[in-house]
């Protein structure tokens, strides 16, 4: 059986910007400032390719197989992570410029529930997105990317290592209860319902 190797992202991954876009679904909207699917994909392939952004490949792991990416994950320390909300609009507003405004005014309850999100707190080292390609499933890629991340975490001096999930997804809230992460909180804003779960991980 072929082995999953779990490495540093590249900027040059052709599939960084999708997986993004996938763990995002339909936050991506407000973030690229559009519903049109080809502008999104070309918006989170240039964050990805970029750096000091939320998107960026510089705080990915890619699982990979046989040179094949199957899955990705993102992951920081939520302070970072807070300090890269206003880089990452800078940036993007570079890319989209008032196309987004436009878009967040007419559709200011997404953006309202997306500049107010408090996903994790400071003591804790943050999974930010995490997606695997349809191809892969079956294999536990998810399963090795987030204990990768947890050892990452320890590795930097974290004890808990936290995540959000759409209160839909019961598929991932059974994997992230099986793998011990607990419910510690809701946040349920305009167009946005979310379970924020943390884990004790030393």
């Amino acid at each position: 059986m072929n082995k999953i190797s779990i490495i540093k992202a590249s900027p040059q991954s052709l599939v960084g910007g999708q997986l993004n876009q996938m763990a995002l679904e339909y936050m991506a909207y407000s973030l690229a400032g559009t519903k049109d699917t080809s502008i999104i994909e070309k918006t989170f392939n240039k964050l990805w390719r970029s750096k000091r952004n939320r998107f960026s490949h510089e705080y990915a792991y890619e699982a990979k197989m046989q040179n094949k990416t199957l899955g990705m994950i993102m992951c920081y320390p939520t302070t970072l992570m807070n300090k890269l909300a206003l880089p990452t609009f800078t940036q993007l507003f570079e890319l989209r410029n008032w196309s987004l405004i436009k878009y967040n005014l007419q559709h200011w309850k997404e953006f309202y529930s997306m500049v107010t999100l408090k996903e994790a707190k400071n003591d804790e080292s943050h999974i930010g997105t995490l997606a695997t390609l349809p191809e892969s499933r079956g294999l536990g890629v998810g399963t090795q990317l987030i204990q990768f991340a947890e050892e990452q975490a320890v590795i930097q001096g974290f004890s808990k290592s936290s995540l959000t999930v759409k209160r839909e997804n019961l598929l991932a809230i059974k994997l992230y209860e099986r793998l011990g992460y607990q419910r510690v909180g809701e946040i349920n804003k305009p167009s946005l319902s979310l379970y924020r779960m943390s884990k004790i991980l030393v």
